[in-house]
């Protein structure tokens, strides 16, 4: 996200009172849990919402979900909890950053942010989740809401991620492979929930990026949907081109995707 986001608000200084690494896999960055004690200045910082670090270089912001607010007994503080995916140590970039901090340091924090995604008042609307470069991460919170329903949920849902178009595999919520993303027990329940859903939509051929965009595509056409895009801004856009190209028809995959926009049934969160 840009730096309007900040339009009028000054950052509030935090100090890292815990480090911990939570998900530690062979082969890919840990995923850390961090803990952030903050006077609030009278925001108010609640669980779902979003905090932001700005990113050296393009001053960008690069969003977390908080995960937890604790009240800091007999103090005006607040501690605020956060996972952080983070790099080798040496890769410029938020995530970087913040991976390589200790206790007793301290870091910017903007916000806080509302959670942008919302679910759909009933349970038998279609569901489509994009991970467009970022994996189902940003969709932690929106699964846990609907999870916390605890509906049968009629509708169809299909998750995608890739780094390419972020259409480029179906989200298996693998108990080893994937845990990197949901990082607890709730969440991986979550995501489970709603991955059996994925029969009604599956391609029977071995999957590939094309077989996956069929099955968005005909998940589209099936009535009321809601597609929720989160990653980086290049990786959507290419996305939009490959569906275009695909569809074979000029204008067919932006007519469809803007009549979304207008009710309110796409709902993006890109970084830069």
């Amino acid at each position: 996200m840009g730096k309007t986001d900040t339009a009028g608000q000054q950052p509030i200084i935090a100090r890292v009172v815990h480090r911990s690494v939570v998900v530690s896999q062979p082969g890919m960055p840990p995923v850390l849990k961090l803990m952030l004690n903050l006077v609030p200045e009278g925001r108010q910082f609640e669980p779902g919402c979003d905090v932001a670090f700005v990113a050296d270089g393009d001053g960008a912001l690069r969003h977390y979900t908080v995960e937890s607010v604790g009240q800091v007994p007999f103090e005006d503080s607040i501690d605020l909890t956060l996972y952080v995916r983070g790099g080798d140590g040496t890769a410029l970039g938020v995530s970087s950053m913040l991976a390589a901090l200790s206790q007793g340091d301290t870091v910017p924090v903007q916000g806080p942010f509302p959670y942008p995604f919302y679910p759909p008042m009933g349970s038998r609307s279609n569901l489509i989740f994009i991970g467009a470069g970022c994996g189902m991460v940003p969709f932690r919170w929106l699964a846990h809401k609907i999870h916390g329903r605890r509906l049968d949920w009629m509708g169809k849902v299909l998750m995608l991620e890739g780094a390419e178009t972020g259409l480029e595999r179906q989200y298996l919520n693998d108990p080893n492979a994937d845990q990197d993303q949901y990082f607890d027990a709730e969440t991986y329940r979550a995501f489970e929930r709603l991955k059996t859903r994925y029969s009604a939509v599956a391609s029977d051929s071995s999957e590939s990026a094309a077989a996956n965009m069929d099955a968005m595509w005909r998940l589209m056409g099936q009535g009321s949907v809601f597609v929720y895009v989160a990653g980086y801004r290049d990786v959507v856009e290419r996305m939009h081109a490959a569906m275009d190209a695909h569809l074979r028809l000029q204008g067919r995959w932006q007519e469809a995707r803007e009549a979304l926009v207008r009710t309110g049934h796409w709902l993006e969160f890109l970084y830069d």
